[in-house]
């Protein structure tokens, strides 16, 4: 026979599986549906990257300065201390609160990126000019410009 138990957040009444069990009491299961789970840990996800922008960047740099096996020292304060609101390749305003898609999102930029994520290697970039400059040497920059003259010259 399996139980059923109503949800805190749709006030439905589920299964006992529908229900995730929680971590900090053993067999206690939480008291909202995996559906209301999902949508709440969302919002709060949500809401942490609007108010704390900086903490937010901060704990993601982290996370892939573990993934990658770099150097990593940043902080939030130094993030908002770096922090002009500009692209400083392209002049043009960068948001935080766009998406990852927009061409003027803001993302944090390691300069060399064998140093990690550490003081004074990191730039806030937008996402075209990121994407841009990703594994690609000055050489090869310089060499890209040089063609991309020589063409529109020709024109």
């Amino acid at each position: 026979m399996t139980l059923s138990k109503v949800c805190r957040g749709c006030e439905a009444t589920k299964e006992d599986s529908e229900f995730p069990v929680r971590k900090d009491r053993s067999g206690r299961l939480r008291p909202y549906c995996r559906d209301c789970s999902n949508r709440i840990s969302k919002a709060r996800y949500r809401n942490h990257k609007r108010n704390s922008p900086f903490k937010h960047r901060c704990t993601r740099a982290k996370s892939r300065a573990s993934n990658l096996n770099v150097d990593f020292d940043l902080t939030p304060e130094y993030l908002e201390s770096i922090w002009t609101g500009f692209c400083p390749v392209l002049g043009v305003p960068i948001d935080m609160d766009t998406d990852r898609r927009d061409e003027l999102a803001a993302e944090l930029d390691r300069f060399q990126p064998k140093l990690g994520y550490v003081k004074g290697n990191v730039h806030w970039l937008s996402r075209k000019v990121n994407r841009i400059k990703n594994n690609v040497s000055i050489r090869e920059l310089e060499s890209l410009v040089l063609w991309m003259r020589e063409v529109t010259d020709e024109s």
